[in-house]
């Protein structure tokens, strides 16, 4: 597995974003206040930023953030036990097979003692007696489905985030760089912010209180606006990657299914065991990433 598709990075880097999306409401709220003033007292102002449109895609962006702080706990759960039930039938299987010999091995897989088995559980679907390896092989198979559908929620929740992550940066973003009125000087907002209104934006490296030069303040409005820029660009790859490792994720969850459900009853015991040998690879792939969703799940408790 590719480690880019879910870094520590950028883990750390969703979250800086919804720290950004908390201090975001309150920030217009202050922005507000402060062009209402500088209105008042004679200024034309250029467009200020849609704050309700904003604050309103921030509370929804918490709140998929929320659902992806479960969903992520539950999905390694599910993923783990789902590599451990796959690797032991996979053991057994071949450890049954190294026993067959002659016409044991051409045997249809129907015909194959199913005791010889650590019985599968499904939700509902479970027993101690199975009545053959098919049933085993249908409730791994809808173990499968299962994680898939958690993973594909997982993968819409990203999307949906990644998906306003660009208007909130450029309706925020460009909206600071631009001049704060058509009467003055051409000052953009977030140097006005920093000279005039020392307002606490979010991801602020200063205090707006302290005792600064209105070149330093200057200075520091620039430099917040680059640390701005770089948020919103780690936060779309952060997005991009994790979305990424859904999609690959479920491509591998789907390729085991496949060649899992690809074995019927009549197939001789041979063939099944060939087909079994193709997991390995996909069964390695989704172990490593059920690994990285576990620790994905460590960091979101810390």
């Amino acid at each position: 597995m590719s480690d880019y598709l879910l870094d520590a990075k950028d883990f750390s880097s969703l979250r800086e974003y919804m720290s950004f999306l908390s201090d975001l409401p309150g920030a217009l709220a202050e922005i507000k206040r402060f062009s209402d003033d500088f209105q008042r007292s004679g200024h034309v102002l250029m467009t200020p930023p849609d704050a309700q449109a904003l604050t309103r895609a921030a509370i929804a962006n918490e709140g998929r953030w929320r659902a992806i702080t479960m969903v992520v706990p539950s999905l390694s759960t599910m993923g783990r036990q789902l590599v451990a039930q796959t690797s032991t039938f996979l053991g057994e299987l071949e450890q049954v097979a190294q026993g067959a010999t002659g016409p044991a091995r051409r045997q249809p897989l129907g015909t194959v003692d199913p005791q010889h088995f650590t019985p599968i559980n499904a939700g509902s679907q479970g027993t101690n007696r199975p009545p053959d390896v098919l049933y085993l092989i249908n409730n791994l198979c809808l173990r499968l489905n299962q994680c898939a559908k958690v993973t594909a929620h997982f993968k819409s929740l990203i999307v949906e985030v990644s998906q306003t992550i660009h208007s909130i940066f450029v309706r925020f973003i460009e909206s600071l760089a631009l001049r704060l009125c058509v009467c003055d000087a051409p000052v953009s907002k977030i140097e006005a912010y920093y000279s005039l209104g020392r307002i606490a934006l979010p991801n602020m490296q200063y205090d707006p209180a302290g005792q600064y030069s209105q070149a330093q303040r200057r200075e520091k409005a620039n430099e917040h606006l680059k640390v701005l820029n770089g948020l919103y660009a780690r936060a779309i790859s952060a997005g991009n990657n994790f979305a990424d490792f859904c999609h690959r994720m479920n491509y591998f969850l789907v390729c085991m299914k496949d060649e899992l459900q690809s074995n019927d009853q009549h197939c001789s015991f041979r063939r099944a065991r060939s087909s079994m040998a193709q997991l390995a690879y996909p069964l390695e792939e989704l172990s490593q990433m059920v690994d990285a969703l576990i620790a994905m799940s460590a960091r979101l408790k810390a």
